[in-house]
């Protein structure tokens, strides 16, 4: 019998959080508290139990703890461990299909959800804890007896992965599947989704520019990506419309030993189990077997 996981969460609207005409008196009568709710629209995702997506055969559930909390854990195959990370509101879900396709081919995977995302504990999910979180994930994986053998990204998990220990990371073969190079940029363009009175934007932004310079800015993927430029591919549709194609192409070309994949006709999504991504993946791990069709023998069924 398959067992089932959560559906990802629906973007917060301004009505989880008050009307317009409500959000612009509290910000002019307690900033801090109009700043306070914005930040938990922005960082507090909301799941819907009652919703769940079948989970599919060979894809096993597991607990991972962390110092933080306890993550729900997906496992797949046997052998030495790939570990996919996710981005801002994705779940490990979305990596089912390449696990089930790594596990034909010899490896065994670890996808996990991040605080505050899917069944994981609930909390606060900002970029420092995914990096907390993260970290300790690929540490424990290290240590274990398959041991790690790679990691995978996609969006902003990208950088929770490049900012793991170098020890860690070290001679790791990285695949960053529509990374997510200019954090400010991607956490503004949420807030401006959130639909809030134009003022209240504003004034949060410049707030956040702010917070951006002292805490942000050091975390950023260039900076620490570059210091594994010669074991990094990167996965890139030129479609994406939640991260800018071109600032891949741009560090690839400061780092020209990086890998570069750019597809078409996907999507900041679609393109995580895309044939060319599937294709990507295994040649990163040097694995040249062509008997599996994914399409065919994976996504369809």
């Amino acid at each position: 019998m398959e067992k089932t996981s959560p559906l990802p969460a629906k973007p917060k609207s301004i009505s989880s959080f008050f009307s317009k005409s409500k959000a612009r008196l509290v910000g002019k009568i307690s900033p801090a508290l109009a700043r306070s709710q914005i930040e938990t629209m922005l960082f507090t995702p909301q799941v819907t139990d009652s919703k769940a997506l079948r989970l599919p055969r060979g894809i096993e559930q597991a607990i991972v703890k962390t110092d933080d909390g306890k993550l729900q854990a997906y496992q797949a195959g046997r052998g030495p461990t790939v570990v996919f990370v996710h981005g801002w509101d994705g779940g490990a879900y979305q990596f089912f299909p390449l696990m089930r396709g790594l596990a034909r081919c010899g490896f065994s995977s670890l996808a996990f959800d991040h605080l505050g995302h899917g069944l994981s504990d609930k909390k606060t999910a900002t970029l420092q804890q995914s990096i907390n979180t993260c970290n300790q994930v690929l540490s424990q994986v290290q240590k274990s007896t398959d041991g790690l053998h790679a990691a995978v990204g996609h969006a902003t998990g990208c950088i929770a992965i490049a900012n793991a220990s170098n020890v860690v990371l070290k001679d790791l073969p990285l695949l960053m599947i529509a990374p997510v190079f200019n954090y400010k940029l991607h956490v503004l363009k949420r807030l401006v989704k959130l639909g809030l009175p134009a003022d209240m934007v504003k004034q949060y932004a410049t707030g956040f520019s702010k917070t951006y310079r002292s805490e942000y800015q050091k975390l950023e993927l260039a900076g620490k990506l570059s210091l594994y430029s010669d074991s990094t591919a990167i996965a890139h549709d030129e479609s994406d419309k939640e991260s800018a194609v071109a600032d891949s192409i741009n560090f690839c070309n400061r780092y020209p030993l990086t890998r570069l994949m750019v597809s078409k006709d996907t999507d900041h999504i679609r393109i995580i189990n895309s044939e060319s991504v599937w294709q990507e993946l295994k040649s990163h791990l040097n694995y040249d077997d062509t008997t599996i069709n994914f399409s065919a023998q994976i996504i369809d069924q």
